[in-house]
């Protein structure tokens, strides 16, 4: 089953780049062929469109795996 996942940051996040490559070391032992997207939210616009509630964010298949993230979108 191929899935997608999601790194969304900001470009000021201290621990974008760390997050993404924890998650494509993960997905490389855990999840082969798995597609890792990358996803820069620049501004308000970006977050609305990705529903982005804050900076790392990963996603499965649109999912938050962090349980409990207030829906909404911001930058900051």
């Amino acid at each position: 089953m191929l899935r997608t996942v999601q790194v969304l940051t900001t470009p000021a996040c201290g621990h974008g780049q760390q997050t993404l490559v924890l998650v494509r070391d993960v997905l490389d032992v855990l999840a082969p062929g798995t597609r890792l997207e990358n996803i820069v939210v620049r501004d308000l616009g970006d977050a609305e469109r990705h529903r982005f509630p804050g900076s790392p964010t990963v996603r499965v298949d649109g999912c938050d795996i962090e349980p409990g993230v207030a829906a909404g979108a911001g930058i900051g």
